[in-house]
Order: structure tokens, then sequence, then C-alpha cells
């Protein structure tokens, strides 16, 4: 699925789109069953013929071609308020427009087809242009397509670049799209096939639209599934013959909404949920040169490669594309199982392998490496049991490693996989006859996929990595990390402030235990004081005589002065070392002090009186 350029004018409140014709598919494509009543019907449609089929990538032999009006009407439509997406048989082509459409009156749309132009005509149209808004004030609204008419020095502009050898304006509107231009939300586009019809060359019959798309391994197989053999678990595509491969795109972009969880997200997030007794995901490291093959595995690998039906043959770009954009979407699957699973397959390999390659899920057409990434990030973060982006990077890395010397372990790999599919309940043997058959004759064929084809798709993968980041994903995983840290500062905010108030709530229950009159906490600050009055009493001669003249009073007490001193001189020590002492000694030593001061002030009192 390869995106195309469409060319487009403005006038007035009309927006006219020139749409060129995809090239021919391969002819090895298995497309011999009819296309139902609808497309039987136009085949006794008269045929046009066009001129040769040269410099149109693979067209028919020799001279002219005929026209297969099954063909040119097998199209699939979406579109949305600025956005039109328009899939002809093998290509997609995407436009942006700066004006907006009026799609409150669109019942039907009609599509005119040149057969000596060779491309599709629709006309939209717009809403008026609001005050003060001028019509190419939309800089780079062009989208996918070739510069806005309106504008009078595109031309001037493209015929710079061409002398210069620079991009074109189109070239460079298109790579500049995805970061001046905001993401499409495709799950939002509304399919309008059904309210379309097809007029060739002006001629008043017309023809409606049809759905026979190609599907599996490079697109070669056509007409409705074994459904018995289908995992309807696993499958949510039970007719992809029916829907075209941006409809599949879009049917799986839904579902992945729906069953992404925000809070198991932040869970793995901050740390990995791993069982007791399991290593950490994240910090294995696979063995992609040390891998054997079992006696199983070499049979099973000597049946599938015997098939001399099914060779592989050379495929033009596109379909090559897809082949390669497949096995990588294949082989992430594989390697975040190996990853999770310490390289020891469970009984729910299967499973993992199966949902998070979309090939399998939706039977999707990819036909770039971006794409590819984004898909298995999504599908990462949303199904299996370990949901973290870091981690889906780092299979990222693992299937870069594979590619670039791994071809044992891959075909392992692959083995073992088709092995899980065909004995695993449910079974999913269908996905090894439309995918993982092909794709094991395509690795184990030195020439279909060299080593050095493996290192160039290692290389272009790795360049598409370092793009690709977390914006991309259209979760709002950005958002959901920015709440969760500010949620975790709050905890910490609310446990630093607890911590801070525990000790003054410790002598506060101390100051309870040793006096419940005073509740604000004072006692401390008494009984420092008590001992800084028993230290200037035994200095000051006045004291020693009042505690002379009175030792009468302390004849009973004497034990109970020594241990006094004794714990005088404890809590000296405790001075010393604060942090050592306990609540209970503290206690003893505020207790002497007390009734220490209470019997001195007592017989100066006495001592007084007598005088």
């Amino acid at each position: 699925m390869l995106n195309g350029q469409i060319a487009h004018s403005y006038l007035e409140n009309s927006c006219t789109l020139l749409i060129p014709r995809p090239p021919a598919a391969n002819q090895s494509l298995k497309s011999s069953q009819p296309v139902a009543a609808a497309a039987a019907s136009s085949s006794t449609a008269e045929e046009h013929g066009q001129g040769s089929a040269a410099g149109v990538g693979v067209a028919g032999e020799g001279g002219a071609e005929a026209v297969h009006v099954d063909r040119i009407r097998n199209c699939d439509i979406f579109v949305d308020s600025h956005d039109l997406y328009f899939y002809a048989d093998v290509k997609l082509y995407k436009f942006h427009s700066r004006r907006t459409f009026d799609l409150r009156e669109l019942k039907t749309l009609l599509i005119k087809y040149n057969t000596a132009e060779k491309h599709y005509q629709i006309c939209l149209r717009c809403l008026p242009l609001t005050a003060g808004a001028q019509e190419g004030s939309g800089g780079g609204g062009g989208g996918v397509g070739s510069g806005d008419a309106a504008k009078p020095k595109s031309g001037r502009k493209d015929y710079i670049a061409t002398f210069l050898h620079l991009p074109t304006l189109a070239d460079g509107t298109s790579a500049l799209l995805p970061d001046k231009e905001p993401l499409v939300q495709e799950w939002k586009l509304k399919r309008i096939t059904d309210q379309c019809q097809l007029q060739l060359d002006g001629n008043e019959r017309t023809y409606k639209l049809t759905n026979h798309f190609g599907y599996g391994y490079a697109s070669k197989y056509s007409g409705p599934l074994d459904t018995s053999e289908l995992d309807k678990a696993t499958c949510r595509v039970s007719e992809p013959h029916r829907m075209s491969p941006i409809q599949r795109r879009q049917e799986r972009v839904v579902d992945e909404m729906k069953r992404f969880s925000r809070e198991q997200y932040k869970m793995n997030f901050v740390e990995l949920q791993v069982p007791s007794g399991h290593q950490n995901p994240l910090r294995y490291k696979p063995k992609i040169y040390e891998t054997s093959m079992t006696q199983e595995q070499a049979h099973l690998l000597h049946n599938i490669s015997r098939d001399q039906a099914r060779e592989q043959q050379p495929f033009d770009i596109l379909h090559q594309n897809e082949i390669d954009c497949g096995l990588i979407s294949i082989l992430l699957a594989i390697c975040y199982d190996v990853r999770t699973t310490n390289n020891e397959a469970t009984c729910e390999s299967g499973w993992t392998r199966s949902i998070l390659c979309p090939l399998y899920c939706y039977f999707e057409q990819f036909d770039n490496y971006r794409d590819v990434l984004v898909s298995f990030l999504r599908r990462m973060i949303t199904y299996p049991l370990y949901r973290n982006f870091e981690l889906g990077r780092q299979c990222v890395r693992d299937a870069i490693e594979v590619l670039k010397g791994g071809r044992n372990w891959l075909i392992n790999q692959l083995l073992l996989t088709h092995q899980q599919f065909a004995g695993g309940e449910p079974s999913r043997d269908s996905f090894n006859s439309y995918y993982l058959e092909d794709y094991i004759r395509y690795v184990t064929s030195p020439s279909a996929c060299s080593d050095e084809h493996l290192r160039l798709l290692a290389r272009n993968l790795k360049n598409v990595l370092m793009d690709v980041n977390k914006r991309h994903l259209g979760l709002g995983v950005t958002e959901i990390e920015t709440e969760l840290i500010k949620e975790l500062m709050q905890e910490m905010h609310m446990e630093t402030g607890s911590e801070g108030s525990s000790p003054q709530q410790q002598g506060h229950a101390d100051d309870d235990l040793d006096l419940d009159n005073d509740a604000s906490g004072q006692e401390d600050e008494t009984t420092t004081d008590d001992d800084s009055v028993i230290t200037d009493s035994f200095d000051s001669m006045d004291m020693d005589m009042r505690l002379i003249e009175n030792e009468i009073v302390y004849e009973d007490d004497e034990e109970d002065e020594e241990d006094e001193d004794e714990d005088e001189d404890g809590a000296d020590d405790d001075d010393d070392d604060s942090s050592s002492s306990t609540t209970t000694s503290s206690e003893a030593e505020g207790n002497s002090v007390i009734e220490q001061c209470s019997n001195s002030e007592t017989a100066a009192s006495i001592s007084t009186s007598t005088k």
C-alpha cells in the first residue's frame, strides 16, 4: 500500500481532485474468483483501449492494455472535513485540504474516470470562506499532493527546484507534513464508498464501487476465508477481501483505543510488575547467535521448502516493500515474546506473537517502517502483560540485531511460531497458511532475501526508530505520564509533611505520659531548667548550708540519692550521646530531677521558718 499524490485546484466553493490510476497489480495474484453479482454485471460493459504501458511499473504485455472495469471500480473512499483518503485497488492516496469540505448535503458523489488521461476526477463542495480569510493563506495546505493551483509562484518554484536538482514543492510538502500538520485521526474518517458512483468518459451509464481486495503474503490471496480455521478471538477481520487496507487499519486503531488502559500503563511506567522468581525483561540479553534446530523443526522446514509451486519470485517494488514491512512486524512480536519469557516459550506465547502482529489480527498491509513501529508500540502497551514504552523500544533494538546477522535465529523462531500456531488451542493454523509458510520460504531463500538485504532493513529500521516518539502513538501517553508524575510528587510531599510532624507528635506522647496536666509539650524545657538549677545550687554556699541543715530529711532516702547520682551521671552521658538514649531512661531521669527539686524547695522553706 503506497501513498500517492493528488493534484487539486480550487474554484470558488469547489475543490477538484485528479487522482492517477495506480499501476497494474502483479499478475501472480490469486484473483481468479468472481467479484460477486455487481461485478459480474459490469464484466459485459464496454472496454476502452489504452496506450502503451511503458513507464507504469509492471503493466500489461506489449501493446495496448485493456481496461478492466472491475479493477477501476475497486475503490474505497473515506472523507472528513479536511481530509480525503482514496484507495484505488493497490494504492492509497491522501489529500489534506486547507478549505473545509461541505459534507452536509453529500448524498451521492460522482467519480469520473478518464481512460485517455488514466485518472479519477472528484469534485467536492467547500464551505464559503469566512470574513478576512484568504484563499492562499493556508501555507502548506496542499497536503499530500502537488502545489496549490491558486498559488502563482508554485510553478516557478518547481521549475527552479528541477533546474537545481532539488526536491519539488510536492516532495517538500510531503516530507514536512508530519511536523507542520496535525496527525490525522483516521478513525474519525467517514466511509462514503456506498454513496459513490463511477462514470467512464462521460457516458450516461454509472457503476457502483466494489470491494475486492487482496490480503495475506504480498496480497496474493483473495476470496473469502475459511472461517472454521480462523481464530475469531484474535483475528478481528473475518472478510478481508471485502475490506480495503485503509478500512482494516481503521478497525485496528479503533479497537486499540477501546482496549487501552490508562491505569495499567501507569503501573508499568513506574516499574514492571515482574512476578517473583522471574527476570526483569528490560535486563534480558538475547542470544541470537546461539541457536539450534530440533529434528521436528528440521522436518517442518523441509516440508515447507519443497513446495516448488510457491517458489519465491521477484516482486515489484510495491509488493517487495509490503513483504519487508510484514517481516519486520512478525519479527517485533517474536522479539517481545522472547524477551518477556527469557526465550522459554509458554502456553501464552502463541497468543502473544499473534496479538502483537497486525498482519494476523487484521490482515493489515504496511508500506513504510514507521507505521510498522507505531502499530507495534501501540499494541505492546495495550494488550500483553508488560506495557512499557521503553520495553517496546528495546524489542525494536533486538529486531535490528537479528536482521544484522541472526538469520538462523530468525528461521528457528519462525518455525517455532508455526508450531505454536498449529498446535495451540484455539488453532491459528490459518496464519501459517496466509503468512508464515511464505515468509519461511522467503527468509530461507538466499536469492530472494540475501544477507545484504536484511542488513539494509536493519539500517532503515534503526533510522526510523530515532524519529518515532510517544506522540506518534496517538494514545495520549505523554499526558498520562505527566499526570502520573504529578500524582507521585503530591504523594511525596504528603509523606514529607507527615515525617516532619511525627517527632513533635512523639514528644507530645512522652510528655503526656510524664505529666498529664501538661499538654503543651513544655516538660522538656522544665527539665532542662531544673538541671541548671541543681547545678547552680551545688555551686552556691547557701544551697550547701541548706542541704546540711536539712540532712535529716534526706537520711531516709540515702539509697535513692545514690541512685539519683547514678542517674545524673547517666543523664550527663545521655546528653553527650542523646541519639542512643531510650524513652524509659529519659522518663526516669526526669522524675528524679523533679523529686530532688521539690525536696530542696521543702528544705529551704523549713529552714526559713526556723529562723
